[in-house]
């Protein structure tokens, strides 16, 4: 149970460094598709798909934006809000049209699933610049790249270190264990020498006689 204990804290390990956000760069004007990043199961049938906007506090805030009804295929607008926002029923993505520096932030898809099932959701950063240069959007994407492999290889090489570590534990642990019998054993077999001995001499002391 411990070795089990241990393990989940590296999945959990894991986890957290694989939930890194995608970050998308835009300039001002330019229309801007968000993917929803929420970890979807294609055998589940999720009720809703809903778009917020996070204010990351102190208090963390979220804002509805735009909803979609799995079964009947209805967008709806949340109240109060101006923004247009189209929701793409087919990828599930957010569009934006038109974009300014107000649209940037942090976006949110939340996936909600039926009964039985888990809600999925993923975040998204937007950030909007006035100017963008064609050098400037290349080496966003090549760095966009960089961070996905280096935190895939961030993850293997944590799943590898927490398997090695649990492997050697035990390796320690039974090492541990037969040394210790080994020792409970030797003045047992000693005992038994001393007292095979001491009756073969009182059987010769017998026969003396």
């Amino acid at each position: 149970m411990h070795y089990f204990s241990e393990f989940i804290v590296c999945l959990v390990t894991l986890a957290v460094a694989e939930g890194v956000r995608t970050e998308i760069r835009a300039v001002t004007g330019e229309d801007v598709e968000l993917p929803c990043d929420a970890k979807s199961k294609a055998d589940v049938q999720y009720r809703l798909v809903t778009w917020y906007k996070v204010v990351e506090g102190p208090p963390r805030m979220i804002t509805g934006l735009v909803r979609l009804t799995e079964n009947n295929g209805k967008v709806e607008k949340y109240n109060g809000v101006e923004r247009e926002f189209k929701l793409l029923e087919r990828t599930q993505s957010l569009l934006l049209s038109n974009v300014t520096a107000q649209d940037s932030g942090i976006y949110n898809c939340f996936l909600s699933a039926p009964l039985g099932h888990k809600n999925q959701e993923g975040e998204i950063i937007l950030k909007v610049d006035e100017h963008l240069t064609v050098e400037q959007t290349e080496f966003n994407k090549g760095d966009t790249i960089y961070v996905v492999v280096a935190v895939t290889v961030l993850g293997v090489a944590l799943l590898m270190l927490c398997f090695s570590y649990v492997c050697l534990r035990n390796v320690f642990q039974s090492n541990k264990k037969l040394s210790k019998d080994s020792l409970l054993k030797m003045p047992h077999q000693g005992k038994n020498f001393i007292v095979t001995k001491h009756l073969d001499c009182k059987t010769l002391a017998e026969v003396c006689v």
